[in-house]
């Protein structure tokens, strides 16, 4: 039998509402975690080996922390496992098959789009997470703790950076031009383990 050793997991990310596809080999996968991290540079998570079964440790696209174990046997036989949040049942994305991933994708990937109707100033929220993006691009987003993983929680007012790890977030504001101007003068954002900040906490002017 021959037993394809590639696999794909498929995301939403919280930050771009966009699907970001992880492929990697079975054989990669260990109790160490391996980081999945999004195109637009915040982490969704961590997969990893425990013992008989894997774990997805992810953020929803409403930025809920969600944990699923997949038995070891469905891991490496099923061409497609629909993620589902055990929180709430919400589809958190896919995992299996790299053909089979792409195609419920495209079945599917209207579902989780945002209009403007979702935010207090979409010009803005646009905005704020460009600014971020460019942040985390130069890796001047992070926490000190001792795994970091940088995920974001985006409402309709406002957008939180959470560590998945520890918990610690950074709270900012995301609705008028003046909440814009005081994160374009951000330089770093740096949190602390276990922490929860305002923005205007953490100015750093870039020089």
């Amino acid at each position: 039998m021959i037993v394809n050793s590639e696999r794909t997991i498929a995301l939403t990310c919280p930050a771009c509402q966009g699907f970001q596809k992880h492929t990697f080999s079975l054989f990669s996968i260990s109790k160490k975690p391996l980081q999945l991290v999004c195109s637009c540079g915040f982490s969704q998570g961590h997969l990893r080996r425990i013992n008989k079964h894997f774990e997805v440790d992810v953020l929803s696209v409403e930025g809920d922390r969600a944990r699923v174990l997949i038995p070891k046997g469905q891991f490496f036989a099923m061409p497609l496992v629909d993620l589902l949040s055990p929180l709430n049942g919400e589809s958190l994305g896919y995992l299996g098959d790299p053909a089979h991933v792409q195609d419920r994708i495209l079945d599917g990937q209207s579902a989780f789009s945002l209009t403007s109707d979702d935010f207090a100033n979409p010009e803005v929220m646009r905005d704020i997470l460009q600014l971020l993006e460019d942040l985390a691009e130069g890796d001047n987003i992070r926490c000190e703790c001792e795994h970091p993983s940088i995920g974001i929680d985006v409402y309709p007012d406002q957008v939180e950076l959470v560590c998945s790890y520890c918990g610690s977030m950074v709270q900012i504001e995301a609705s008028t031009r003046r909440h814009q101007e005081r994160l374009a003068k951000v330089g770093q954002i740096v949190m602390e383990p276990c922490t929860s900040h305002f923005l205007g906490e953490w100015l750093k002017p870039l020089t």
